[in-house]
């Protein structure tokens, strides 16, 4: 099973309990899982699509406690053959519900004695912070998707149109700290995040704590990991630095031995020659604790440039 069926199924198993917030999440699934079709003679019909069980039954339970509407659960195949899994269907069997329920979601209006659908979000909904949070969990249930964390950081939630994406992403980013953006996708719209940690922040919003630890521990170690990566990298880096520096200071110490040898040099150069020349490999710190008395790392590099010095004006 998926992080994202994770994640649903957790947000589907949590009843929401305020009543202003289960009009709110239902709109929200409503909104975004939800089609509105004809039944004949101009009655409305109502079909809301999911892929995830536990969410069909969360809604067909709360439909029926909100507004007693009675939903027909119909499970069959994807119409796109690519898709594995069933699609479950709750489908609206009297009309009155269904306009019921779309007129008190706020997405059937009235308009000079006409319906008409509205567009965008209905801020009537939205005027409590836990209304918000309830409405975006319906909105991630109906169409959200959510990556698995081990191989990258991504939450979208698909929207039908230009005007419904700008109006979900303003609600995303009435969260303190949540910046969502818009990607446009073969003609339908996408609001999404790609960073981890907002990602995490919209967990906690939606109220998925457990999968939200998850992440957390998915993240903690995949940073430990990078760190640890990264720290190899430079001590590399490090090493391959420090054995070529060995190597040219080697060359000039063996290009003075060709001329008149070492003992020609300052007793101090000499004796950080000879240590050099028997410990190839050490570090400059390590040369430094061999001397008597023990010097710092800093004048044995000193040193050491005065040698490759003398050589290069002898050469």
């Amino acid at each position: 099973m998926s992080f994202a069926s994770d994640v649903k199924n957790e947000l589907a198993h949590a009843m929401p309990e305020k009543e202003c917030c289960r009009l709110a999440e239902i709109a929200g699934f409503v909104r975004f899982g939800g089609v509105v079709g004809f039944a004949g003679s101009g009655r409305l019909a109502l079909t809301l699509s999911t892929e995830n069980p536990a969410v069909a039954r969360h809604y067909k339970k709360l439909l029926k406690e909100y507004f007693g509407a009675r939903a027909n659960l119909f499970v069959g195949d994807h119409a796109n053959f690519r898709k594995k899994g069933h699609l479950y269907e709750l489908c609206m069997e009297e009309s009155a519900d269904a306009e019921h329920i779309l007129r008190e979601t706020g997405i059937l209006l009235t308009r000079e004695d006409c319906s008409c659908l509205n567009e965008g979000l209905c801020d009537e909904l939205l005027k409590t912070k836990c209304c918000r949070k309830a409405y975006l969990r319906g909105a991630f249930l109906g169409a959200g998707a959510l990556s698995d964390p081990e191989k990258g950081y991504h939450l979208e939630i698909v929207c039908g149109s230009e005007n419904l994406a700008s109006d979900l992403r303003r609600l995303f980013n009435g969260f303190t700290d949540i910046r969502a953006k818009i990607a446009v996708r073969r003609g339908r719209f996408a609001v999404y995040l790609k960073d981890a940690g907002r990602i995490a922040d919209i967990l906690n919003i939606l109220g998925a704590h457990g999968q939200l630890l998850k992440l957390e521990n998915v993240r903690i170690f995949k940073e430990l990991r990078n760190r640890t990566n990264r720290l190899s990298n430079c001590d590399n880096a490090n090493l391959d630095k420090q054995l070529r520096a060995a190597a040219e200071q080697l060359g000039a110490i063996a290009a003075l031995q060709g001329d008149d040898g070492l003992s020609a040099l300052p007793e101090k150069l000499r004796v950080t020659a000879q240590l050099r020349l028997a410990y190839p490999e050490a570090s400059l710190s390590e040369l430094g604790e061999m001397m008597a008395p023990p010097i710092t790392k800093s004048s044995v590099c000193h040193r050491l440039k005065r040698i490759e010095a003398i050589a290069a004006r002898r050469r």
